[in-house]
Parts: C-alpha cells; structure tokens; sequence
C-alpha cells in the first residue's frame, strides 16, 4: 500500500533523515519511536510534502507522491501535528470541515453533507457539543482532539499523527488509542510518532525505531525487548508481563 524508500533530509549540512525505508498495509498501526532529535516528526513532515529538500521514494498503491499536486496528496495522506495553533478564530466546527476542502472544486462551498460529516467526527472525538466554540478558547487537550478530527473529516486512507497523546490526559489518551484502532479497523494506515513507549508496544501493530535520523531496528510491536530499547534510547530498560500477560509494561531501568 505504502513504501517509502531511502528518504533523506539534510539541513544545515546536518543529515537529518538519513536513508529510512519502510512499508505500510491497509489496516495497520505503524509507531515510530526514537530520542528527541531521531527524525520522527521530519520523517511525517517529508512523506506529507511540508519539507522542501529531500530525497527518496513515497509510493502509494503504486503512485509517486512527488508527481501529485498537494490538494491530490491532500486526498491520501491526513495529518495530526505535534502542536495545535490555539489562537485561532474559527469555531471547532469551521476548523473540522475544512478537512473537506481537498475535494472541493474551485470556487465551491462546502456542502450539507461536509458538515455532516464534520459533526460526525467531532462527535467521535468526544467534542460533542463544542462545535460552536472558537478554538481559541479551548484547553490543549480539546484543541488537538479538533484537530484529529478535522484530519478524520478528510477521509484519506493514510493518517499521520505526530506524538497525539502528548496534550492528553490519561482518560482522553485512553479514548484516542481506541479511535486510532478504529481508524485502522476501517481500512486507513495508521502512522505515528510516539514516545509513550507503553502505548507504543501495546496498541500499535509494527515498531520503526529511529536513532540519529536512521532505522535502529523495525519489529513487531510486542516483539520489543529490553536490549532494543535500551540501545535506542542509551538507557537500560525492564519490560514486564500484566493484565494476565495481554499487556506489557516498560519502565527505565536503574542508570
């Protein structure tokens, strides 16, 4: 479905990605995991077009993503970044349809139907009710749930999410897990940066480990061991069986 070939990204005479490969199905949860500075959020922003020089290979079903407009990308890839601009004027509702707009033609408004489509994602989210507040007077947690479900309203069949959690509390971080696995459950590949390594193992399908903007190791999530990430990350690390073995726990080990 997707493949991404020896991408690259230099900047300031420093590689910043440094020859990554993988693949991605339908259906399935691929988490990259890495130290601040790996290349997590340069490897998102590169395979959505928002990095201006590199190098490599994106292909979908057999498409250059190089060769398409970005209102044609648009249709493919969706996008939760890291941070979310909270000071804008529109209201949570006019920020979520605008997912729609990559399929408007020139000139055409959004319909009946987009903004059905818009509340139904603001629905998923948990933001039912706030559809008419502005997005400036959100909490970081409420706004990034907007934003995710603008990206849901988009429809594309690849979604890229940097580190989506991180404004979260634990209840809501619990929310978005389940609706990224139902995302994935209706067809969409799923790509995310994380660094909650234990949301990491235990709700995502495949591991790509970045190290200085290269792949340490790409393994089944639940496959990860403590020599894996104590290599990825210089520390040691303990993983441990819970819930009755359906669950595994990371924790630092002693330095």
């Amino acid at each position: 479905m997707l493949s991404a070939k020896d991408l690259s990204v230099t900047a300031g005479g420093v590689k910043i990605l440094d020859g990554v490969s993988f693949d991605g199905s339908q259906g399935e949860i691929v988490g990259i995991l890495g130290p601040n500075g790996s290349g997590k959020s340069t490897l998102i922003k590169t395979m959505l077009g928002l990095i201006a020089r590199w190098s490599g290979k994106i292909i979908y079903n057999g498409k250059d993503m190089s060769e398409l407009s970005p209102k044609h990308r648009a249709r493919l890839f969706s996008y939760v970044p890291q941070s979310t601009a909270q000071n804008s004027l529109y209201t949570v509702l006019e920020c979520v349809v605008m997912g729609r707009y990559p399929y408007l033609e020139r000139f055409e408004r959004y319909s009946a139907k987009d903004f059905e489509t818009a509340m139904e994602s603001i629905n998923r989210v948990g933001l039912s009710g706030f559809e008419n507040r502005v997005i400036s007077t959100l909490s970081g947690g409420e706004a990034a749930r907007a934003v995710c479900a603008r990206a849901i309203t988009q429809d594309a069949p690849v979604m890229l999410l940097d580190e989506p959690t991180s404004a979260l509390d634990p209840k809501h971080s619990i929310g978005m897990t389940s609706l990224i696995r139902e995302l994935a459950a209706e067809g969409r590949l799923i790509i995310l940066s994380l660094h909650d390594i234990n949301l990491a193992i235990n709700h995502t399908d495949r591991l790509i480990l970045l190290k200085s903007g290269r792949v340490y190791g790409q393994t089944r999530s639940r496959m990860v061991d403590e020599t894996m990430l104590g290599g990825l990350y210089d520390i040691p690390w303990e993983i441990w069986s819970a819930g009755g073995g359906e669950k595994l726990v990371a924790i630092p080990g002693e330095i």
